[in-house]
């Protein structure tokens, strides 16, 4: 069963909300498993990118949250990923609402809704967790409709479904130690650096679960409700 839905930033100390883009990659880079000092993700964390806020994403693309027009509607923000130029496009989380041992929380699945916002691209977004020295990718790619929302599951039962993009180790070590998680275009092989692409997409609501909802049936009245 769904628990409540969990917005854990209120209770992050305020030196670590007020950390700049930089100082998240320079700092959280060279972070080791080990010296991790948050604690695990929280099954029900639900990601929402609340007014025009970036929540912590970050990367080499250009970011921009338009303050409406996410699943929710008018007033619903969401986070928008673009190059200006043929580019890599996808964005980082190093935080800690994604850091620590998935495996101990019980998450099972993620769910996020994607829309190929403005132009109309041949997008092929991936999610990747794990860390600096053992990152592992999602294989099937999620291909956004354009000017619409669709809601999209990350499997993370298996290894049989990812592919290891950084360093070595095992994917349940990955999943045990969590320090960031990644959304990027990418197109077959997968490798460490991705394919580039003109374009931006839309995300919005990413959301921890152990719900075995299958693909397609949307959580998104579920989502709503946890809120009333």
């Amino acid at each position: 069963m769904l628990p409540a839905a969990t917005d854990r930033r209120n209770a992050i100390p305020s030196p670590i909300r007020a950390r700049s883009a930089a100082l998240l990659l320079a700092g959280a880079l060279a972070v080791t498993p080990a010296a991790r000092s948050w604690a695990d993700p929280v099954l029900g964390f639900l990601e929402t990118w609340p007014g025009t806020s970036l929540q912590g994403w970050t990367g080499g693309s250009i970011y921009s949250n338009p303050g409406t027009g996410g699943v929710g509607g008018p007033g619903d923000g969401f986070l928008i990923v673009a190059t200006a130029t043929l580019a890599n496009l996808g964005t980082v989380n190093l935080g800690p609402d994604y850091g620590g041992n998935w495996r101990a929380t019980g998450v099972t699945l993620v769910k996020l809704w994607l829309d190929d916002v403005n132009a109309d691209e041949p997008l092929e977004i991936h999610f990747a967790i794990g860390n600096g020295a053992n990152l592992w990718q999602y294989n099937p790619g999620f291909s956004p409709p354009e000017h619409a929302w669709q809601e999209f599951t990350v499997n993370l039962g298996s290894a049989s479904n990812f592919t290891q993009t950084i360093g070595t180790g095992t994917f349940e070590s990955a999943l045990e130690n969590v320090d960031r998680i990644q959304i990027r275009h990418d197109l077959a092989p997968y490798l460490q650096a991705p394919d580039k692409i003109l374009g931006d997409v839309g995300i919005d609501n990413l959301l921890l679960t152990n719900d075995a909802t299958p693909v397609g049936r949307s959580s998104w009245g579920r989502i709503k409700a946890l809120y009333r």
